[in-house]
């Protein structure tokens, strides 16, 4: 059962924070659609003019790969509050949160500046905001692990 919940825990959190990433897309009009950013670089299938790859393939590699790296880091949660670090309450949830997106920013902004072609996102307000959507993250975790 743990090994269920953990899962259903990273795909809720990683569900969360990519959907508000993506209304932030919709509401800016600027480029921080994770998946696809994700996707274009892992495949380096990046379009004229920086665009985000459409291929069927691409795109569901990039889902795959970030919803299995979100079920990793719910076993991390899960594993730290079984063994007693930290307490489950929303504030403890929050710094998790902050502090995997503090480790999530600097692995986008390598990831980006060392790319060969990176696809056209607003580099600092696109690994500020994946950074922050890592509290949702956690809070969409701990509401599962609380269950």
């Amino acid at each position: 059962m743990f090994y269920l919940k953990a899962i259903a825990a990273g795909i809720s959190g990683t569900l969360l924070m990519t959907g508000a990433l993506y209304l932030l897309t919709a509401i800016t009009g600027k480029n921080y659609k994770v998946v696809g950013v994700l996707a274009t670089m892992v495949t380096n299938h990046t379009r004229a003019g920086g665009g985000l790859t459409h291929k069927p393939a691409d795109l569901v590699t990039g889902i795959v790969l970030h919803y299995l790296i979100g079920v990793f880091f719910a076993f991390i949660y899960f594993y730290l509050w079984k063994a007693g670090v930290g307490d489950l309450t929303i504030r403890y949830t929050i710094i998790l949160g902050l502090l995997t997106g503090i480790f999530a920013m600097g692995w986008w902004l390598a990831f980006i500046r060392l790319h060969p072609n990176p696809p056209a996102v607003p580099v600092v307000s696109y690994v500020t905001a994946v950074g922050l959507s890592h509290v949702l993250f956690s809070l969409g975790v701990m509401i599962i692990y609380r269950l």
